[in-house]
C-alpha cells in the first residue's frame, strides 16, 4: 500500500479548505491510466458465504461481478455556436467547467450562451486555437481531450472507524450497487459497511481481508459507479459536488394501491375528448364490429361496443357500456398502444414529514397525442377565484418544451410539446387564483406571485403527476432523482456534537417551540452531520422526556397562532418536527436541513443550487417516453433539443 496512511479509529485525514476531498492536479495535467479490476470467474460466487451473505454485500458483489469494459464508438460531435441547445452543449459546458475554462461553474442547461461562449473562447485561446468562440471539429477533439486526460479523484485510503467525506462517496457508491438496507450517508466507516468492503476484498481484488478501502478498492467502486467526488470548477476553483447515478429515476406520485390510470368514461364521467377517443382507439384495436370513428364522442355506438367487448370477457365483465377501471385494465392488456390517451392520476407523497396528494377531484389530468414527430402534452384548467395572468400560459413552454424522445433503432425522433389550457368540465383540473402572494400548491395560485416564471412550471409539474423534490428522506430521493444523496457537509456547528443537538431539537419539540428548533439546528446543513443528527435523535430516550404532548389553543393576535393537536413524539425526527410544531418559516427550515432537496425545477433550486440538475431534467418526462415505447416501438430516451 505504499507510504499511504488509512483514515480512521483515532487518525483523520487532514481537510481540504472546504471540508471536502478534491484533486489538486491542474486540469492540464496529463491524466494517469489505471488498469480496469480483474473479473473473477463465476465460481468465485460461493465465496460470499465465506463472509456471510446476509443481504448486504451480495447484491454489490453481483453487480461489481458483472461490470465489463465495453468498447464504446463515440457519436459524431456536431458543431456548436450561440444559440445552440440540446445534449451536445450540455456535455460541453460539463466538460468546460471542469476543466476551469469558465469564470465560474457553468449550469449544465443544454443552451449556449454567452457564458459557454466566452469559455469556448478562454479554452481555444490556451489551446492554441483560434478563438472564434464555435465549438468545432478542432475544438472538440482538443476538448474531449483534455477532459480524459483529467487526473482521478485522490481518494483518502479508510479504516474501520474514519471519519471523512471521501467514507460518504464509497457509502453512495455501495448504495448504488444494491448493499441493503441502505447506507446512511453520514461519511462514518461503521460495522454495517464492512462486510461489504471484505467481500470486495475476497471476491473482486481476491486478497485477503483487511477492511481498508484503498486504492485497489476505490479503482473497484469508481470503475463500477462513476461519480462520487468534489471537483474544483470553474476558474473560481469552486468545489462541486459530483453525483453518484442511482438507478432509474422514478418521479411521478406514489399512486393510491387499487386506482386507475384512466378516467371513468361514458355515463357519469368524461364524454367527449381524448380519453374517449383513446378507448375508440382501443376498441377498435381489440376488435370492435363495426369500426368505430375516432371522433371522441361518447355515443351510442360507442356504447355498444363497450358492452360487447365487457361481454365477450372470460368470465364477462358486467355489461355497463361504461369504461370503468375493469374495463380499462383488460382493454389495455389486448391492446395497449394508442396515439392519443388521457391519464386520470391519484397519488401521493410525503414532504418533509407531512403526507400530501391528488386524490379525488384533485387528481392530476392530462391529456397526450402523438402525431408524426411531435407528442403534445395538455393539461386543461378551469381557473376559479380571480384571473389567471397571462403570462403564466407562456411560462409553461418556456420551461417544458426542451425535449426531444430519441430512438436508436430504428432511428426516431419525437419532439415533447407541453401546453397549459383554459378548459372546463370532468377532463379539466381546477386552481383557484387568489389575491396576494404567497405559497402556491397544485390548487392554489397566486395572482401577485413575483416568482411565477418558476412557480407555475413547478405546480404544472404537478397537474402532470410530478412530486414534489424537496425536503425527501433518502430513500424516497433516490427514487425520485435517480442518483445519492450528497454527502454535502461532513462537520457541524464546532464543538458541538450530533447528540447534544438531537437533545436540543427534543427540547424544543417538547416546548412546541420551533423558533428554539431553528436554534438548534443551527450551523448544520443538508448532509452528512445532519444524517448524524437524524440517528442521534433516533437514540434519544423517550421513557424520561413525557413524549405525549397535549393539545395548545388557539392564539389569537398579529399574527394569530392555529390550535396545535396533541402528539406524541416518537423516534422520527422528520415526522416529530412536523407534527409537534406549527407551520412557520422556523419549522420549514428546520426540517429543510435534515432532508434532501433537488435542485430541479420540481426540488427548490433556490435552497439547494445543483449545476447539474437544473431546471426540468429528463426524469420529468420519462412517463411520455414510455407511452411512446408502447406506441411505436423500441425504448426511447430524452435528450435536450
Amino acid at each position: 500500500m505504499s507510504s499511504e496512511r488509512a483514515v480512521g479509529d483515532h487518525r483523520r485525514g487532514a481537510p481540504s479548505p472546504t471540508g471536502r476531498s478534491a484533486s489538486r492536479a491542474s486540469p492540464l495535467d496529463a491524466g494517469r491510466t489505471r488498469a480496469s479490476p480483474a473479473v473473477p470467474p463465476a465460481w468465485a460466487i460461493g465465496l460470499q458465504r465465506l463472509v456471510g451473505n446476509g443481504g448486504r454485500q451480495g447484491a454489490v458483489v453481483s453487480r461489481l461481478l458483472q461490470v465489463q469494459r465495453q468498447p464504446v464508438v463515440p457519436p459524431a460531435k456536431p458543431t456548436l455556436r450561440a444559440g445552440s441547445r440540446g445534449e451536445f452543449v450540455k456535455e460541453a459546458q460539463r466538460k468546460l467547467s471542469r476543466l476551469q475554462a469558465s469564470a465560474g461553474p457553468l449550469v449544465e442547461d443544454g443552451q449556449y450562451g454567452p457564458l459557454t461562449e466566452g469559455a469556448v473562447r478562454t479554452f481555444q485561446g490556451a489551446r492554441g486555437i483560434p478563438p472564434t468562440g464555435v465549438l468545432d471539429g478542432a475544438t472538440w477533439t482538443s476538448l474531449d481531450g483534455a477532459f480524459a486526460a483529467l487526473p482521478a479523484p485522490v481518494r483518502a485510503v479508510l479504516a474501520p472507524g474514519a471519519d471523512h467525506v471521501d467514507v460518504g462517496f464509497a457509502q453512495q457508491k455501495l448504495n448504488a450497487l444494491g448493499i441493503s438496507p441502505r447506507l446512511v450517508v453520514n461519511a462514518v466507516y461503521g460495522p454495517e459497511m464492512q462486510p461489504a468492503i471484505i467481500a470486495i476484498e475476497v471476491l473482486v481484488l481476491h486478497r485477503l481481508p483487511t477492511s481498508i478501502i484503498d486504492a485497489d478498492v476505490w479503482r473497484v467502486l469508481d470503475t463500477a459507479r462513476p461519480g462520487g467526488f468534489i471537483a474544483l470548477e470553474g476558474l473560481s476553483a469552486t468545489p462541486v459536488e459530483q453525483h453518484t447515478a442511482s438507478g432509474t429515476a422514478n418521479p411521478l406520485g406514489v399512486q393510491v394501491p387499487g386506482t386507475s390510470l384512466h378516467p371513468v368514461v361514458g355515463a357519469g364521467g368524461i364524454l367527449r375528448g381524448a380519453a374517449v377517443r383513446e378507448l375508440q382507439q382501443k376498441l377498435n384495436t381489440a376488435g370492435a364490429s363495426p369500426a368505430l370513428a375516432v371522433d371522441g364522442v361518447f355515443g351510442p355506438l360507442t356504447t355498444s361496443a363497450v358492452r360487447a367487448f365487457q361481454t365477450g370477457r372470460v368470465p364477462p365483465l358486467p355489461a355497463s357500456g361504461i369504461a370503468d377501471a375493469a374495463t380499462w385494465t383488460a382493454l389495455d392488456a389486448v391492446a395497449p398502444a394508442s396515439t392519443v390517451g388521457f391519464i386520470e392520476r391519484q397519488w401521493t407523497e410525503e414532504v418533509g414529514g407531512a403526507t400530501f396528494g391528488n386524490t379525488g377531484g384533485n387528481a392530476s389530468r392530462y391529456s397526450w397525442e402523438i402525431s408524426g414527430d411531435r407528442m403534445v402534452v395538455t393539461v386543461a384548467v378551469n381557473f376559479t377565484g380571480l384571473a389567471p395572468r397571462e403570462v403564466w400560459f407562456s411560462h409553461v413552454p418556456r420551461v417544458w418544451n426542451r425535449f426531444a424522445a430519441v430512438r436508436d433503432a430504428p432511428p426516431q425522433r419525437v419532439e415533447l410539446e407541453f401546453r397549459l389550457v383554459r378548459g372546463s368540465g370532468p377532463a379539466a383540473m381546477t386552481v383557484n387564483v387568489v389575491a396576494g402572494n404567497g405559497r402556491s400548491d397544485a390548487g392554489t395560485w397566486f395572482r401577485n406571485d413575483p416568482d411565477s416564471a418558476s412557480t407555475v412550471p413547478h405546480e404544472f409539474g404537478h397537474l402532470i403527476g410530478l412530486q414534489d423534490e424537496y425536503q425527501q428522506r433518502p430513500g424516497d430521493y433516490v427514487r425520485i432523482t435517480g442518483h445519492e444523496p450528497p454527502v454535502g457537509a461532513t462537520t457541524g456547528p464546532p464543538g458541538v456534537a450530533p447528540a447534544t443537538i438531537a437533545a436540543n431539537l427534543q427540547a424544543a419539540m417538547l416546548a412546541r417551540n420551533a423558533a428554539n428548533a431553528r436554534t438548534a439546528a443551527a450551523g448544520v446543513t443538508m448532509g452528512a452531520f445532519a444524517q448524524r443528527v437524524v440517528a442521534a435523535y433516533a437514540a434519544l430516550p423517550l421513557g424520561g422526556v413525557a413524549p405525549a404532548l397535549p393539545a395548545v389553543p388557539a392564539s389569537p393576535g398579529v399574527p394569530a397562532l392555529p390550535a396545535l393537536p396533541a402528539y406524541t413524539l416518537t423516534t422520527d425526527l422528520i415526522t416529530d418536527l412536523d407534527r409537534s410544531l406549527r407551520d412557520s418559516a422556523d419549522r420549514y427550515e428546520t426540517i429543510q436541513v435534515f432532508t434532501y432537496t433537488s435542485g430541479s425545477i420540481m426540488g427548490d433550486p433556490g435552497r439547494a443550487p445543483d449545476i447539474h440538475d437544473h431546471g426540468a431534467e429528463p426524469r420529468h418526462v420519462a412517463e411520455f417516453l414510455g407511452i411512446l415505447g408502447r406506441t411505436l416501438g423500441g425504448t426511447f430516451r430524452g435528450e435536450e433539443r
